[in-house]
């Protein structure tokens, strides 16, 4: 008999989470500003322009030096994220299902990132 959904939403969110600590953790460790250490935006090499991703790994890095302006500068759309982030996790530990499950939540989501995508390439 397979887990109830509920348990199922609890396992994969502290397998999440661990896995999200130890990106944190390697992210913290490695700076992305430093040359080798992690791939480039394959977007941003073919068009020149930042995707709506683009800077993440340096505001994830920033953060975990608790410099919360450099975060905001490199990706404002990540940091505005985390807390909706987290809300959701906190809801899936309790078996919860996530926050914004439905089709138009989804659909703004999209619509947030090509905005962002293109509001951070004009400005």
């Amino acid at each position: 008999m397979p887990p109830h959904p509920a348990r199922r939403r609890t396992g994969a969110a502290w397998s999440g989470a661990v896995l999200f600590a130890a990106l944190t953790a390697l992210v913290a460790l490695r700076d992305p500003e430093a040359p080798g250490h992690y791939p480039g935006c394959p977007f941003r090499a073919l068009t020149g322009l930042s995707c709506p991703g683009c800077g993440t790994l340096r505001a994830l890095h920033a953060l975990t030096r608790g410099d919360v302006a450099a975060a905001l500068a490199h990706n404002a759309l990540f940091v505005a994220a985390l807390p909706l982030i987290l809300l959701s996790w906190l809801r899936a530990v309790r078996g919860r299902p996530p926050v914004l499950t439905s089709v138009w939540a989804g659909v703004a989501a999209v619509a947030v990132l090509l905005l962002w995508g293109v509001l951070r390439n004009c400005v």
